[in-house]
């Protein structure tokens, strides 16, 4: 078994590792994309062998002083691109300085909030124990559970009878005849006729015995509402009676000091939140910034293309090809053998493309992965999985299911499904179902997790998987044990 900021902790080194497998793989593209480059300013160098070979045949030397301005500008260009790439490099490297700094505060202040909910536990705990012993209080809390259980007998005494009224009235509401006479309220003092239609209206009734039926379907359709009111009136004194143990509750918190010591816990909470909100934001800078090193590494940047562009005009232009074509037509060996190094340079930039496009894949791949499990971790921080008190019952399986997720073997929906089911929360010294928490309309004790706790005390008590000090009839709620579980929507 694990904490659940233990298997943060791990899924931040799963990101860690994914992100420098990333660089890695970027850092191939980069010497790739500098090795093609190179390639092309040793083909400048080449054509420019080649215009001093053929000089003579050169109307003037243009041509070699636009290769050297060329190579002049590339040199400038690159120095310009490796004094931009050193300080993006800087910037990343102080973004996960403080990244890191905020991951190791976060770390002490998930500390702090564990030991300040332990702290309201036990005090808790303190509380329903010298409750228990008043006899005063559990005299209450039995009459709390006499009402509780007259009102649920009542409620289901009152639903089976509307039931009945729904089936055994069928037969009435399906006769026209009946229901012409009931809702012309014939036998009552509100009825109302005269002449032809009183004397047909006495003919139907001894037709279908009406004051037998009219009297039977007034006791089908009385006895729910009776039963109905006096369902409310019970529940109204089981209200009434859950109010002042809940009551009680409250003030013998006040008494012991567990507000305050709650307020601490909130204030703690507000610091991580805040911390958390840095952490976000320092996130979304650096996957700025990776963004823009992944350019670099690509040598899709503006630095690169311009050097390339530079080149690859220059390499277009007529007197360029013109020299290359003579070259090829020519028996000099000086010029077969310049050209034999420009057309080998041409190849293995065409390898080196090859090399590059199937790196960049991997790196989409792993950037895709990257993302999914960044989408994970965000999930289980927004569940509160990383809280005190949640743990994950097997600490073998979350390393084995991130190794799978980021081999490709495991997709993030699944990820998320199995974190799901395997998170828990362990059990407290108190119980959020003891006294007025345990009737599933809410608790008072919640342990110092906050909204958490009034969940567990709105289903009951027992959903920790401990006994607990007694009291609550909880007819609304069911309990469990193994652990209360808590889930999200990925």
């Amino acid at each position: 078994m694990i904490t659940g900021s233990q298997a943060l902790g791990t899924i931040d080194q799963s990101l860690n590792e994914a992100r420098e497998q990333v660089i890695r793989l970027q850092n191939q593209i980069t010497e790739a994309s500098e090795k093609q480059l190179a390639l092309q300013r040793e083909q400048a160098e080449d054509f420019r062998k080649l215009a001093r070979i053929r000089l003579g045949e050169l109307s003037d030397d243009s041509t070699l002083r636009r290769l050297d301005q060329t190579e002049q500008q590339v040199i400038q260009i690159l120095e310009r691109r490796k004094t931009a790439l050193a300080e993006l490099e800087a910037r990343i490297a102080d973004l996960a300085g403080q990244r890191e700094t905020q991951e190791v505060l976060r770390r002490e202040q998930a500390t702090r909030i564990d030991a300040a909910v332990a702290i309201v536990d036990e005090a808790e705990a303190a509380t329903q124990r010298r409750l228990d012993a008043d006899a005063d209080y559990r005299a209450q809390r039995e009459r709390v559970e006499e009402a509780e259980r007259k009102a649920m007998h009542a409620g289901e005494k009152a639903e089976r009878s509307e039931q009945e009224q729904v089936s055994k009235g069928e037969s009435y509401r399906a006769d026209p005849l009946f229901m012409y006479l009931w809702e012309r309220q014939y036998g009552l003092p509100a009825y109302q006729a005269s002449g032809l239609t009183r004397w047909l209206d006495d003919k139907v009734a001894r037709l279908i015995a009406y004051a037998d039926a009219r009297a039977n379907f007034a006791r089908l359709t009385e006895i729910p509402v009776r039963l109905r009111e006096h369902a409310g009136h019970l529940e109204s004194i089981a209200q009434s009676e859950f109010e002042r143990l809940r009551e009680r509750d409250e003030i013998a918190r006040a008494e012991d000091g567990i507000p305050a010591l709650e307020e601490t816990v909130s204030a703690e909470q507000r610091r991580l939140d805040e911390i958390d909100a840095e952490l976000k934001r320092l996130e979304e800078r650096g996957l700025e910034m990776q963004q823009q090193r992944a350019r670099f590494a690509a040598g899709d940047d503006d630095y690169m293309r311009s050097a390339v562009q530079h080149l690859a005009e220059e390499f277009s232009r007529d007197d360029i090809t013109s020299l290359r074509y003579a070259a090829l037509n020519t028996p000099y060996p000086e010029d077969d053998l310049v050209i034999a190094d420009v057309q080998r340079r041409e190849q293995e930039q065409g390898r080196l493309q090859a090399s590059i496009e199937g790196l960049q894949a991997a790196v989409d791949q792993h950037q895709q992965r990257l993302a999914e499990l960044e989408s994970v971790r965000i999930e289980f921080k927004r569940n509160r999985f990383d809280r005190a008190g949640s743990v994950f019952a097997n600490d073998a399986i979350i390393p084995m299911l991130l190794r799978e997720f980021l081999g490709g073997m495991l997709d993030s929906r699944m990820l998320w499904k199995v974190l799901r089911e395997q998170q828990r929360y362990a059990p407290r010294r108190s119980d959020p179902g003891f006294g007025s928490g345990g009737f599933g309309r809410g608790t008072v004790w919640k342990g110092g997790l906050g909204d958490l706790g009034d969940i567990i005390g709105g289903i009951g008590r027992g959903g920790f998987g401990g006994g607990g000090l007694g009291g609550g009839f909880g007819r609304r709620g069911g309990g469990g044990g193994g652990g209360f579980r808590t889930g999200g929507g990925f």
